[in-house]
């Protein structure tokens, strides 16, 4: 039986970026961290302080994160990928400064703020890593 669903977040040597990013953006707090050196590959040295295994939270919500081992793994993944992460949020307030904050520090707007025909107000939003979410409150 499956306990858990917890996303795995796959990026290309930006990972430690990223994690900023989201501790920055979503207020996300690092649980764990781990580099490619903690975790003993060395087969590149260059890349000792990529990011092998991560664990953060946004809410109650648990994401992993990661640099790709071999850096041509994301060569054939499209950034607009068939997957987006759905947050739900407290206010109409919250979302649109979440919305604003984004935009500002180089994401790209899918779908502006609006209010919904399922009586929400919600924005679709791509961030500079390629992740997309998609914001929701209800009314």
């Amino acid at each position: 039986m499956i306990q858990a669903s917890i996303p795995f977040l796959l990026f290309n040597d930006d990972c430690e970026q990223a994690l900023a990013y989201y501790v920055e953006i979503f207020n996300a707090e690092i649980i764990e961290k781990m580099t490619f050196e903690d975790v003993g590959y060395t087969e590149d040295r260059q890349r000792n302080n990529c990011i092998a295994n991560s664990t953060f939270k946004l809410g109650n919500n648990l994401f992993y994160a990661g640099d790709a081992v071999e850096k041509g793994d994301l060569q054939t993944v499209s950034k607009n990928s068939r997957i987006s992460f759905w947050l739900e949020l407290d206010s109409l307030e919250e979302i649109a400064v979440l919305e604003s904050n984004l935009i500002s520090t180089g994401s790209v707007s899918l779908v502006a703020l609006h209010k919904t025909f399922w009586e929400s107000h919600y924005a679709k939003v791509q961030d500079r890593f390629g992740i997309v979410w998609e914001l929701n409150v209800q009314n």
